[in-house]
């Protein structure tokens, strides 16, 4: 997710697709980083959080603002979320990737 720019329905619409196109119909881990991303509106935030996201994915891996108030708006988006699937913070790219790696399918 881009810095400083606020996100649509439509452009989470399009993320979430292209993110499920490229999976090839398997299964598998995803990494959001969230880091610079500016606030989401509850309806996007719905949408990062439905059934597409549980049928399509294995776990959902954030990498987010390690500062407070980030840190506290994540957590509280994973609790309204309340995702079907492992879903987990992270401070950096390595340890997110490599919990992800952990979570993927023998064929994925």
């Amino acid at each position: 997710m881009k810095n400083d720019v606020l996100q649509t329905l439509d452009d989470a619409e399009r993320n979430l697709s292209a993110a499920i196109q490229h999976t090839g119909s398997k299964r598998v881990p995803l990494l959001l980083d969230i880091r610079q991303a500016m606030p989401l509106d509850a309806d996007i935030r719905r949408q990062y959080s439905g059934t597409r996201v549980v049928d399509n994915f294995s776990a959902l891996g954030f990498v987010v603002d390690e500062r407070p108030f980030g840190r506290m708006m994540a957590n509280l988006y994973l609790r309204v979320a309340n995702l079907e699937i492992d879903t987990r913070l992270f401070a950096t790219e390595g340890e997110v990737i490599a919990w992800l790696l952990e979570r993927r399918s023998p064929t994925g």
